[in-house]
């Protein structure tokens, strides 16, 4: 039951008001949480690059960047077949599949998990931010605000809650099934990524929100 960690810098909340992707960075898991591989772009989001004093990107740093549909299929292959983590995943997840639907790229999610909402289970007080739970779980993010900074703590965050289990988290078994449940799976296929696209990445670091 492999683990795919996504975490995205955007140029706004909403896909639906033409906001786009600005990063975006993948890190796959085995099922002890243990780093497989690490994969992360940052994006021309073909407009302006929105609030640069929350994620650190400038519009110079996006040039010469790709397009998300020159990595559509590389993301389709790195995630599919694997269960989808995330910190408000669902936030990454509306991203991801509005650009995979413009790209024509078919996904079909295999099952996701949430750490931000999985942290009432494993952690104290109310506030759920990244950052908050990383402090309280002891995990130091000296990248917060970078895709693939927020997505390592992020594994690490997931990766102690999976701990307290002994590699039989609670919901194995739904993940299981909701894998299984995907119709014509080619599990090989799914586990082979397509080759490595071009990418882009941060040459500098800007001064963001924490």
């Amino acid at each position: 039951m492999p683990y795919a960690v996504i975490d995205t810098e955007t140029t706004g909340f909403s896909p639906a008001k033409g906001d786009r992707m600005l990063e975006i960075a993948v890190v796959r898991l085995d099922d002890a949480g243990e780093v497989l591989d690490t994969w992360e772009t940052l994006l021309d989001p073909g407009r302006s690059v929105g609030a640069t004093h929350v994620h650190g990107i400038t519009a110079a740093d996006v040039v010469g960047a790709p397009v998300f549909r020159e990595v559509a299929a590389h993301v389709a292959g790195l995630l599919a077949g694997h269960v989808v983590v995330g910190h408000n995943v669902d936030f990454d997840l509306r991203f991801l599949s509005a650009e995979l639907a413009a790209a024509s790229v078919p996904f079909t999610l295999a099952g996701k998990l949430c750490t931000q909402r999985l942290a009432a289970d494993y952690l104290p007080g109310p506030k759920r931010t990244l950052a908050v739970c990383c402090e309280q779980a002891g995990i130091v993010n000296d990248h917060a605000h970078s895709a693939l900074g927020d997505t390592l703590a992020t594994a690490e965050l997931f990766a102690f809650y999976l701990r307290h289990h002994g590699g039989s988290p609670p919901w194995a078994a739904a993940v299981t099934r909701a894998a299984h449940a995907l119709p014509g799976t080619d599990l090989f296929a799914a586990l082979t990524a397509p080759p490595l696209p071009r990418t882009h990445t941060r040459t500098r670091t800007h001064s963001a929100a924490r």
